[in-house]
């Protein structure tokens, strides 16, 4: 299997998964805990933006928590099985079908969650993706992203999965807008020998730069 990066390989993991969400190599039951410890830090909930939500799992999670949720995917899928959970959980929340790359935001968000779109995205695409996340950040926003991880210089790229980007590119790439205001590193190992046999998974915390990184 290439690398995904195009939405036409995202519709053929979508058509081979069908119904059940365990099939799709991104799916998870839990928020990471990552996000679970930066909520708990938070007074009061706000208004949170999902991009590339996936099957909800995060979305459904800051809904419960009183968070004023729009979940954002091109998958119309991924909107389906979202859009179900949610029902089945009687929590309420947004869903908006759009590549976030040639969506217009009209709304500003005080949290804005990536768990895992850029790394799948085309390089050609970056730009065009800073340019909307910039957009929907409130001006006292938070931004959270998980990407894989590049730990060394000279670490090659895996056959298939995210590409691999440092701490350092990641900073440069937000910068000057958001600040980083917390990163952790999870080491996974015991994966397939075409992602390497272990991965690292980056976790950032940013804050628009002009706030207070230190406030709560």
């Amino acid at each position: 299997m290439e690398k995904v990066h195009d939405k036409e390989d995202f519709y053929k993991i979508y058509d081979w998964a069908g119904a059940d969400r365990n099939k799709l190599p991104w799916a998870h039951d839990e928020p990471t805990l990552f996000l679970r410890d930066i909520i708990a830090q938070h007074d009061k909930p706000g208004k949170a933006l999902d991009i590339g939500c996936g099957t909800g799992t995060d979305s459904l999670y800051l809904a419960g928590k009183g968070w004023d949720v729009t979940s954002l995917d091109f998958m119309p899928a991924a909107l389906e099985m979202t859009h179900s959970r949610a029902a089945t959980a009687g929590l309420e929340l947004i869903t908006i079908e759009a590549d976030v790359t040639e969506w217009e935001p009209t709304d500003k968000f005080d949290l804005v969650l990536d768990h895992g779109l850029l790394h799948n995205m085309n390089p050609d695409r970056y730009p065009l993706y800073r340019e909307r996340v910039m957009q929907a950040i409130a001006d006292d926003g938070e931004f959270l992203i998980l990407h894989w991880l590049k730990r060394t210089p000279d670490e090659a790229q895996s056959e298939v999965g995210p590409t691999r980007v440092s701490r350092e590119d990641i900073q440069k790439f937000f910068a000057p807008e958001l600040k980083e205001r917390f990163f952790a590193i999870e080491e996974i190992v015991g994966q397939n020998k075409s992602v390497g046999g272990s991965i690292a998974q980056g976790y950032y915390w940013f804050k628009r730069a002009f706030a207070d990184v230190n406030a709560p």
